[in-house]
């Protein structure tokens, strides 16, 4: 009997760890380079192969895809000639298209590509205007190169990283190395459209992005034959579409972590229309993180999902670009570290990212981490609760369905959708670009729900402008101004409809 209780106790213990585990630490938890590693010594590797099934194109040359896999991994050992050095990352990325750049070439385009970089954190984040771009490059990252790999490595999961928008993986380095660092292995190759670097068509690059997160997987099984234990994804901004589509199509997915993905955003839509987008195979563990803007999306995806193991966050101080690691390590470099929330705040996602991968591709997995065990909502991290799976529902229901069953869903359930002014206003920005009539469809169900609506009317008119149907635009802008006579945006926006009258 009392052996009985003491499980019944460490089960209950566990389930509670779960329920709690995605709320940060309230005290202070941050890591600086110094003190970001766990358990394991961090070790890091590159391969360059070829996807000979599909063509590249480089400068008008047709060549078979290049694919520069980056392998971050726990090691139980050092490396005798010391650590990495930032631009041995950043030269990846010269590489990453031409496998025999000239190194002439390569410390050039790293120097000016960190100097960019370097320059937009000073301007734009205030980071420490004192170091040198060559000090930053010259500064060493966590990984050692070319370590050996953790004996138990059988033992470890693995983590696919998608990057975003024709990126190098190297954008987010810091959050790969953490991880390692704690017991994880991270294979990532760099984002790319359907036949070059360039994302041309979204559709297309979605598609080629999850084949080459498929080819390095089996890269990683057949050519390395390193086994592992559990498979998670983890994907920022566009990488976010392709961890979707490949979760979707790889019933061996665990888990997926989502760096304000752009399934949550205005790409919501086209990514619903691919063939192997199926919301029925969605019941995975997902966490995510959004920016801090708030009244910005409605979360289309992750409000669809059928998974009952979902949670999402909202980070209180990152706008989009919060996400890249650049600004920490840049921050890390200076021998005055700033106070900035904004560069801080990586250090909340790098903690979050390891708690939910701990508990769902270590199930034996309990810490006691204070950094794990004392999460709990702060001032950098919020979790959000709020619910918008009607507006979702809604949403998908456009898409599939077409707009005039979506009238109909809408006024069967009026009551609801009553409530729902304002995120009705932010589901048709989802859709006026491309789906303008839809879009103002919404916005007169909006209009005539609360016609002493300021905002509604607003937008209604904005749409129109966009549409081209300046009479109706300036009609509804009208109705704005009189509702709120003092607010700029309507002026300004009367102001351009009257000056191209004239």
């Amino acid at each position: 009997m009392l052996l009985k209780k003491l499980k019944y106790a460490i089960m209950k213990i566990k389930v509670v760890y779960l329920i709690f585990l995605f709320f940060l630490v309230s005290g202070g938890f941050c890591f600086s380079q110094g003190d970001a590693d766990g358990p394991y010594h961090v070790g890091f590797n590159y391969y360059k192969t070829y996807d000979e099934s599909r063509q590249y194109i480089i400068n008008n040359d047709t060549t078979s895809r290049p694919l520069l896999i980056h392998f971050w991994y726990p090691s139980e050992e050092n490396a005798e000639n010391g650590s990495y050095y930032f631009k041995d990352y950043i030269d990846l990325i010269s590489l990453r298209e031409d496998f025999n750049k000239p190194s002439s070439e390569i410390d050039a385009g790293s120097f000016d590509f960190v100097n960019a970089y370097a320059g937009f954190a000073k301007q734009e984040f205030g980071v420490d205007t004192s170091i040198t771009t060559q000090q930053i490059l010259d500064s060493p990252v966590l990984a050692q190169f070319g370590i050996p790999i953790a004996k138990s490595s059988e033992n470890f999961p693995l983590i696919i990283y998608a990057p975003s928008n024709s990126k190098s993986a190297v954008q987010n380095h810091m959050i790969c190395e953490y991880l390692a660092s704690h017991g994880f292995m991270v294979i990532s190759v760099g984002s790319a459209g359907e036949k070059s670097l360039k994302r041309n068509n979204l559709q297309e690059s979605i598609l080629a992005q999850v084949n080459d997160m498929e080819f390095i997987l089996n890269y990683f099984e057949d050519s390395l034959k390193i086994n592992y234990a559990g498979l998670g994804l983890m994907g920022f901004s566009s990488g976010g579409l392709a961890t979707t589509i490949f979760q979707m199509k790889n019933e061996n997915v665990n888990a997926v972590f989502s760096m304000d993905g752009g399934q949550e955003y205005g790409a919501y839509v086209p990514l619903f229309k691919l063939e192997d987008f199926n919301l029925n195979k969605s019941n995975v563990p997902y966490c995510l993180l959004v920016n801090n803007y708030e009244n910005f999306s409605i979360y289309p995806f992750y409000n669809s999902i059928i998974s009952e193991e979902k949670q999402m966050f909202r980070m209180s101080y990152i706008d989009h670009n919060g996400f890249v690691s650049f600004w920490r390590f840049f921050d890390l470099c200076s021998a005055k570290n700033s106070v900035s929330k904004f560069c801080t705040s990586y250090d909340y996602i790098s903690s979050a990212a390891l708690t939910f991968f701990n508990a769902y591709l270590k199930p034996k997995h309990l810490s006691n981490s204070k950094s794990e065990l004392s999460f709990q909502t702060n001032e950098y991290i919020k979790f959000i609760t709020s619910d918008n799976s009607m507006i979702a529902q809604l949403c998908n229901l456009i898409v599939s369905d077409g707009i005039d069953s979506a009238i109909g869903f809408l006024d069967s359930h009026q009551e609801v959708f009553s409530k729902k002014e304002n995120e009705i206003n932010i589901l048709s920005k989802m859709f006026r670009d491309t789906y303008m009539d839809e879009a103002i469809q919404l916005l007169l169900f909006n209009t005539n729900m609360h016609p002493n609506s300021w905002q509604s009317q607003f937008e209604l008119g904005f749409t129109y402008k966009l549409k081209g149907e300046l009479s109706l635009a300036k009609e509804h802008l009208l109705n704005a101004q009189e509702l709120n006579p003092e607010k700029t945006e309507i002026i300004k926006l009367l102001n351009e409809i009257n000056e191209s009258d004239k």
